[in-house]
């Protein structure tokens, strides 16, 4: 990983998988809240394969009572993106993208695979602690800033990896800043109005972003010089979220855990 000047400039790290473990498995796992934890039941979760969301997904399940979900073939240690959705007449949850989603295979199988989804109170609570007012055209993104050693496979609750100082900033599909967006940090897991850089929880989440291809990048300070650490590529739909971490010297958002890659 060499900084540049800008994203183009930087010469980036890439994560190749062992390609040996790259093969279609059945894949069970559950739909929880992104806030309480909480089981979300009918909920039906959508994947395509590639990170590539475009036309109808390449495979989908729809959640039980208990939140369990379970998804026929789906192929380890390669990117996907995930839709978490219900029914829209009960309004109870938001749209919610994950881009550059990895599951690794125990077995033959691909066991406890996890899905994020939004509560419509959460969507509205988290701006209106920060006294914004998400437009319905516009979208919410929100994430974690990582180091690189950070393991993409260990649960939301781990702080291993977090990183304290950096400013987070949201392009559009034409390389600029929207004017619509605000970029917030939190203290303490709690959003905060006040807060200028992510805290040690390293959380950060952009409001009224416009929708379309969008690049998230963070920024911090290196030898006393502003410096590009990363960046993550996601897609922005009206009305959405979407979860999109972003891993120090990775400029995709693309990281494949420990369990993906080859032994030396």
């Amino acid at each position: 990983f060499t900084p540049g000047a800008d994203h183009a400039s930087t010469t980036w790290l890439v994560s190749e998988p062992d390609s040996s473990l790259q093969a279609d498995y059945p894949l069970t796992g559950t739909v929880t809240d992104f806030e309480t934890d909480d089981l979300v039941h009918n909920a039906t979760v959508s994947l395509w394969f590639g990170d590539a969301v475009e036309g109808p997904p390449d495979a989908s399940g729809i959640s039980d009572v208990n939140g369990s979900v379970a998804i026929a073939s789906v192929p380890a240690c390669d990117t996907m993106t995930y839709k978490v959705t219900t029914d829209p007449v009960l309004a109870e949850t938001k749209t919610t993208f994950k881009a550059h989603q990895v599951y690794s295979p125990s077995g033959a199988e691909i066991p406890g695979g996890g899905f994020t989804s939004v509560s419509s109170v959460t969507y509205q609570l988290i701006p209106t602690i920060l006294g914004v007012a998400v437009d319905a055209d516009k979208a919410v993104i929100a994430g974690t800033a990582f180091d690189c050693s950070r393991d993409p496979s260990l649960p939301s609750t781990d702080y291993a990896g977090r990183i304290e100082g950096l400013h987070v900033i949201v392009y559009d599909e034409n390389g600029d800043i929207p004017q619509s967006l605000t970029v917030n940090y939190f203290v303490e897991e709690f959003p905060s109005q006040n807060q200028l850089h992510t805290s040690p929880d390293g959380l950060w989440v952009a409001a009224n972003v416009p929708p379309g291809d969008l690049r998230v990048e963070m920024w911090g300070l290196v030898g006393g010089a502003l410096t590009l650490l990363g960046a993550t590529e996601v897609l922005s739909e009206a009305g959405s979220i979407n979860i999109a971490n972003l891993y120090t010297g990775y400029g995709d958002g693309v990281k494949f855990p420990a369990s993906c890659m080859a032994t030396p």
